[in-house]
């Protein structure tokens, strides 16, 4: 045999390329198995992940409580006390006005239906493609007879599945609202323990570098999670105010849905602009559609602009291509749930893998891997973003025309982050 060399030991190369496969091998063997583990386990993950999202929502205002001596029990409860509040107080104001034009938009559906198959033959005329408008009439005819039928009601609730899978969905929604709370008010109230724990179980030779990673990772998801539920108030607000000064049928559903739209990145202000015209389109009113476009185009100017870079603060620089094909790949693996994570998990991973492959492969700091990756907006004051827009937003902001601008313009983090800047 001639593998062997003259002291019967193999040779190293083949030994390392060995060594090499196996552990190649040993590493996805270890993923199918985590994998597996966590699909067993999936019922845990929803409520775990809306605990962490309560967690990054209550935690900064429990920790401000605790500097000024109040204990974190009773920060954690008022906190909730607060949250709960304004929740029935938006549902006191809210809920009537959903209820109503939900009513009128269950009773509207057959004649819905009609003007959106009348508008079709339309669109088929002016092309001069036929599409039968015998057979769409009898369509619409149809499915507004079908929903005059009150014994129709028995067919929907069948159509909804059985009554198993029903109690099950039942049973996940009980188990967040529930105990998603409970796990957030304990990890809140025990976080500086849990701190410590966590940091004891790190390998002291690798200890600073995970910290510092994980307070990047940290502050990356909570501005994200606390940033887009902010920013998504606010254009839902502004999407139904404006509606309702348009005069648009169902203004409330409608800007409500777009602000909560307005939650997945990229593509969620598109839809809910979408809905409005479309809503304004089935009712006939063009001109009122081409007003609802104009409208949901300035506000999504001033949400990219002025809205978005005041309340996120942090971001992690994510490509339109990327933020689409990872919205797609939530959706295909966890559905809408999925589709809620994506953007912030490729937003962790980008900041792991990052981290890894410029200090590890092109040498550079720690610092340096951070200013790569992550956008820090409060570096440049509102009243310098401003200056640079038009002369009405340079009017309300007020103050000093003739400060001297920013010393990085170019980018909209910056160069004044005065007390945190890197050192190399």
């Amino acid at each position: 045999m001639s593998d062997p060399d003259a002291s019967g030991s193999f040779d190293p190369r083949l030994r390392r390329l060995g060594v090499a496969a196996w552990s190649v091998v040993g590493v996805f063997v270890v993923v199918a198995i985590l994998v597996w583990l966590l699909v067993q386990i999936r019922i845990v993950w929803p409520p775990l992940i809306f605990a962490v999202i309560l967690v990054y929502l209550f935690k900064p205002f429990v920790d401000r409580l605790e500097d000024r001596n109040v204990p974190r029990v009773a920060g954690g409860c008022l906190s909730y006390l607060v949250f709960g509040g304004v929740l029935v107080l938006l549902g006191v104001l809210a809920v009537p006005a959903i209820s109503a034009q939900t009513v009128d938009l269950v009773d509207q559906f057959p004649a819905l239906v009609d003007r959106v198959a009348e508008a079709a033959v339309d669109v088929a005329d002016a092309f001069d493609f036929p599409i039968g408008v015998e057979g769409v009439e009898s369509i619409s005819t149809s499915v507004r007879d079908w929903f005059a039928d009150p014994a129709n009601r028995e067919v929907i609730l069948e159509g909804l599945g059985q009554v198993g899978e029903i109690a099950k969905g039942v049973i996940e929604v009980l188990v967040i609202v529930i105990l998603a709370p409970v796990l957030a008010f304990y990890i809140i109230v025990d976080a500086p323990n849990l701190r410590r724990s966590t940091e004891r179980l790190i390998p002291e030779a690798q200890r600073e570098e995970v910290l510092h990673v994980g307070r990047q990772v940290a502050r990356a998801v909570s501005g994200f999670i606390r940033g887009q539920l902010v920013v998504a108030l606010i254009v839902g607000v502004l999407s139904s105010a404006v509606l309702y000064f348009l005069g648009l049928q169902f203004w409330l559903i409608v800007g409500l849905t777009a602000g909560l739209l307005n939650i997945v990145p990229f593509i969620g202000p598109w839809v809910g602009g979408l809905l409005g015209i479309s809503t304004a389109l089935i009712a006939g009113e063009t001109a009122k559609a081409i007003w609802v476009a104009i409208a949901f185009l300035i506000i999504q100017q001033i949400d990219n602009h002025i809205i978005s870079p005041m309340v996120l603060r942090v971001a992690v620089r994510l490509g339109p291509a990327t933020i689409i094909l990872a919205l797609l790949a939530g959706g295909s693996i966890g559905g809408l749930f999925g589709v809620l994570v994506a953007v912030p998990l490729t937003a962790v991973s980008k900041i792991l893998a990052g981290h890894l492959w410029r200090t590890r492969v092109l040498g550079e700091s720690w610092d340096e891997a951070v200013e790569a990756m992550i956008v820090e907006y409060e570096s440049e004051p509102l009243k310098e973003r401003l200056r640079r827009g038009p002369t009405l937003a340079k009017a309300i902001v007020g103050g000093d025309d003739d400060a001297p601008a920013p010393d990085n313009p170019e980018t909209e983090q910056g160069s004044s982050d005065d007390g945190e800047k890197p050192t190399e």
